[in-house]
């Protein structure tokens, strides 16, 4: 009788599939987040911007107010959906460290930003706000970033998020109502 009591107890730990938080919990490895300007040689423009003024429309003071970032998975991955709240940041085009988060391994194929009105606890605060030399600009408009790619989470590593298509977009905005469209309309990717 306690032979068969042993291998019933047995059978119950090892035969438990899936992941969860306690007895088996999922793998996750640390993924820091960051935002850049990936151009080719985007390195040399930073440089002699510094040097010399461009005559072209140069976007800075960028402030995002996140609401949410989603990771979606490839479908063939046993990872899932991470949504996180991280409020306003300062968007530096050379390197803006978002997070770092924890992620189940697995492919990921889309990084998804939500920005809104509301950040920090602060209600009416701009979603997205620039200047550029046509001005500065700002909206409250709630808006979705999408980024596409291939992220596969299988050590801890960095997602080097290109912004370029957001940075370009921006240039070319010449009023408020103009915001919205220009950045879900950007291809961004990593």
């Amino acid at each position: 009788m306690k032979f068969l009591i042993t291998i019933i107890l047995l059978l119950s730990l090892y035969g438990c599939g899936g992941g969860s938080t306690t007895g088996n919990p999922i793998a996750t490895k640390d993924v820091n987040v960051r935002m850049q300007d990936q151009q080719p040689f985007a390195w040399i423009k930073k440089i002699s911007d510094q040097l010399i003024s461009p005559a072209y429309a140069n976007v800075s003071g960028v402030k995002f107010c996140f609401k949410r970032i989603r990771f979606k998975v490839d479908s063939s991955s046993a990872g899932r959906d991470i949504e996180l709240m991280i409020g306003e940041v300062n968007i530096d085009p050379t390197d803006t460290n978002l997070v770092t988060v924890a992620i189940p391994e697995g492919t990921y194929r889309r990084v998804e930003f939500d920005l809104q009105k509301e950040c920090d606890g602060v209600l009416g605060k701009p979603s997205v706000s620039f200047t550029n030399n046509s001005g500065p600009f700002s909206t409250l408009d709630t808006m979705t970033i999408k980024f596409d790619g291939s992220y596969v989470v299988n050590a801890n590593g960095t997602l080097n998020l290109n912004i370029d298509a957001l940075l370009d977009a921006l240039d070319l905005v010449t009023n408020d109502n103009q915001i919205k469209v220009s950045l879900e309309n950007a291809p961004g990717d990593f």
